[in-house]
């Protein structure tokens, strides 16, 4: 008896199991069942409204506000070791006018404010526009010359002088006109007039001798008497142009080594391999002055749609600031090393009324209109057009019963995502406010 009562619990337990898998295929489907019992999806389109809008096209950029023109200086002194010998500024900082950079082998490297770039010593007695650019610059820091503008006189040797002692620094002096050279020639100027007072009082006696009633000379000594006073005043005045011209000469100058001009301040040091106790090496030091302008790259798109004289609104998101500006230049295709690729070096310069003040070494958004329309006209989504069987640009309008009508249509300025368009047919008709297909699916 007990073993059939245990037979027959597990049957029934097996029928049991059995019943529950097969209860369990009816609720569970393969991927393939599930997919082919599936409905199709509901019809859906992307639709948007016709609009009148001003249409602009924009070109967004990035760019660096930086100075007009770049120097680089590399001071060169003489015979002497060019080691450097003091360092005054550091990358980034800012140079003002009259201020010394740095010093090489004990000699100052001093930025001065002009436009001419230096290209030779200014000593005294030479003339020109550089003499003119040093006296300007000299008066600018309180330094007055009384000297006619673009003559080195004495006046300009007075300024120049105040000027390096107020730096702490010896004042340079001429080396084609030393204090030697001007003793020379005040001595030569003495031993002239000792030899022209010689053949003037032998002339004299001469002269006296002859006037007696028994001349005691001839008329021929008396002629060798007077050519001999003649070649002595000759001498003199040939000494004493000499000794003027050392003069002149003489006395503080301006050695090409120890100055740069510089169109505008404050400067900035961009480079700097000046180091205590290194030798000098080309350039020493860069610096950028003039101008702020912004420096931007283009590629092929963007150079398409650009051309100078094109309206920018810079905005400095660092500074909050907006300043309106124009695109001065766009150059030619350029390899960049540095990046890699190539592109179209653009330069924008603010308007009349702005500037870029407060702004240098910010990097900064540029927003460009490369194309607008006069007025509001029609426009719809760029993806609402498309192109028909027979080559026509076209948009599909929904009419009034929900049906697709194809109406073909003429585009023009396109921008921000939207394209200007007109109907090519007058009685098609397509006004603002109709509704387009821009996407979807049936």
């Amino acid at each position: 008896m007990r073993g059939h009562r245990t037979f027959g619990l597990l049957l029934c337990a097996a029928v049991l199991v059995t019943a529950i898998g097969v209860g369990a295929t009816r609720f569970v489907k393969s991927p393939q069942d599930a997919l082919a019992e599936a409905a199709a999806p509901s019809s859906a389109r992307l639709t948007a409204q016709v609009e009148r809008r001003v249409l602009r096209d924009t070109v967004v950029l990035r760019g660096t506000v930086v100075a007009g023109g770049t120097f680089e200086v590399t001071p060169a002194v003489g015979d002497s070791i060019p080691v450097v010998t003091a360092v005054r500024v550091s990358v980034g900082t800012d140079v003002s006018v009259g201020q010394v950079i740095l010093e090489v082998a004990g000699r100052p490297l001093i930025a001065l404010s002009g436009d001419i770039p230096v290209y030779r010593d200014l000593r005294p007695g030479m003339s020109g526009r550089d003499v003119a650019q040093l006296q300007k610059a000299l008066r600018g820091l309180g330094h007055q010359s009384a000297d006619v503008d673009g003559t080195f006189g004495s006046g300009t040797k007075k300024a120049l002088s105040a000027f390096y002692s107020s730096l702490g620094y010896d004042v340079p002096m001429n080396p084609a006109a030393t204090a030697d050279a001007v003793d020379a020639a005040e001595r030569a100027v003495t031993a002239a007039e000792r030899a022209a007072q010689q053949a003037r009082t032998n002339l004299s006696r001469l002269l006296t001798a002859n006037a007696s009633p028994a001349p005691t000379r001839s008329a021929n000594a008396i002629a060798d008497a007077r050519l001999a006073l003649a070649y002595a005043t000759e001498d003199l005045k040939a000494a004493e142009m000499a000794r003027n011209d050392v003069q002149i000469r003489y006395g503080p100058a301006l050695p090409a080594s120890e100055v740069v001009f510089l169109p505008s301040f404050p400067a900035r040091v961009d480079t700097l391999k000046a180091k205590v106790g290194a030798r000098v090496e080309a350039p020493l030091v860069t610096l950028s002055s003039g101008q702020l302008v912004v420096r931007a790259k283009l590629n092929g798109a963007q150079r398409g749609l650009l051309k100078e004289n094109m309206p920018v609104r810079v905005v400095s998101e660092l500074s909050n600031k907006t300043v309106n500006a124009t695109i001065s230049a766009i150059g030619g295709l350029t390899e960049d090393a540095a990046a890699g690729g190539r592109s179209y070096p653009m330069v924008i310069r603010p308007t009349a009324k702005a500037s870029f003040g407060g702004l240098l070494g910010e990097d900064v958004r540029l927003t460009v209109e490369a194309a607008s329309t006069d007025g509001e006209v029609l426009v719809v989504p760029v993806s609402a057009l498309y192109t028909s069987a027979d080559g026509q640009v076209a948009v599909l309008r929904v009419n009034a019963g929900g049906a697709d009508v194809p109406v073909a249509v003429t585009a023009s300025v396109s921008g921000d995502g939207y394209v200007a368009v007109e109907a090519a047919r007058s009685d098609d008709g397509l006004n603002a406010g109709d509704t387009v297909v821009v996407g979807g699916h049936d």
